[in-house]
């Protein structure tokens, strides 16, 4: 019996099955529902439950989500492959394009659409990129060794690098690191976190340098609409833009874009601060979030003790 207690149903379309609590009776809606595995169900796992048969007692349950159209462009979306393991595949996760299932988007998502070009139903994203943040994204493999990757991201034990593309901070000089500690709160229902001056909160806290002046955004269609006025109001007595190093040693969410926006330069393309204007789900902006994950060093394989340095800052960005 143990080994029923790690049985689910295999995805479909790439997505996983939902694991619910049936009452009373099974649902007779057009969806199928499957037994899962419990101590005390009558019914064997994976067993199909027949529609609208009375439960003596409430069931556990595997049923699929309901899978409404979603944006093309999303879903023929390149994902190039970085790096492999027997535990781990490692992408260059395009803009735009969410890490894992959410509320809006489930096939179109970088875990979903390469459990079915893969082949491999088993793939999870072991960490987070929000979605409109590119770059490196680790997926695990096997379920066995998932933890071995997710501990990793835990413990901050991955050096992690992104760039971004901001307005110029005049007081910082090109290659000189500065270090940012500051009190992040992420309050429910508020899609900004907000920078608290209160003791009881940790500091999060990275290292911002400037890599190189970029007076113009190269390979990046020209900036209108909100973007634009962002663009002359942040770069007002500036000398254009920077490309900027940010090295986070802890997690927080939001952080990079929470502490260049407190620094006065937000990145380019941000729809989240300075000032939040929410998108929909199959909206195409004409320039994504200007920030990409460069470089990731962590243990891929648990049976080698090598660290991968994986670094992808001189491909060009992608801004699909």
């Amino acid at each position: 019996m143990p080994a029923l207690q790690r049985w689910w149903p295999e995805p479909r379309q790439g997505v996983s099955a939902v694991r619910i609590v049936l009452h009373d009776h099974v649902p007779d809606g057009g969806r199928e529902y499957v037994a899962a595995a419990a101590g005390d169900s009558p019914f064997a796992a994976g067993t199909a439950l027949p529609p609208g048969a009375p439960l003596e007692s409430p069931t556990p349950a595997w049923v699929h989500p309901h899978l409404a159209p979603e944006p093309q462009w999303l879903l023929d979306l390149d994902i190039p492959l970085v790096a492999e393991t027997a535990d781990a595949v490692v992408i260059d996760k395009p803009h735009g394009l969410p890490s894992t299932p959410n509320g809006g988007l489930l096939r179109a998502t970088a875990q979903s659409l390469l459990r079915v070009r893969r082949n491999e139903p088993n793939l999870v994203a072991v960490h987070r990129l929000d979605r409109w943040t590119g770059g490196l994204l680790v997926l695990s493999r096997r379920l066995e060794t998932r933890r071995f990757l997710h501990m990793q991201f835990q413990r901050h034990q991955v050096a992690k690098t992104y760039h971004a593309v901001a307005a110029d901070l005049p007081w910082l000089p090109v290659g000189t690191p500065r270090t940012v500690k500051l009190r992040m709160v992420k309050i429910k229902d508020d899609p900004q976190v907000r920078v608290v001056n209160s003791p009881a909160v940790p500091k999060s806290v990275m290292t911002t340098t400037v890599v190189e002046k970029l007076p113009e955004l190269p390979g990046v269609p020209e900036v209108r609409g909100e973007h634009a006025t962002q663009r002359t109001q942040s770069t007002q007595g500036t000398e254009g833009y920077r490309l900027y190093r940010l090295r986070p040693t802890t997690g927080h969410t939001h952080q990079l874009r929470v502490v260049m926006n407190h620094l006065g330069a937000p990145i380019v393309a941000d729809n989240t601060y300075p000032v939040y204007r929410p998108m929909e789900a199959d909206e195409r902006p004409d320039v994504p979030l200007q920030l990409r994950a460069v470089e990731l060093s962590m243990r891929l394989d648990v049976a080698s003790e090598t660290v991968h340095h994986l670094d992808i800052s001189r491909l060009p960005r992608r801004y699909s």
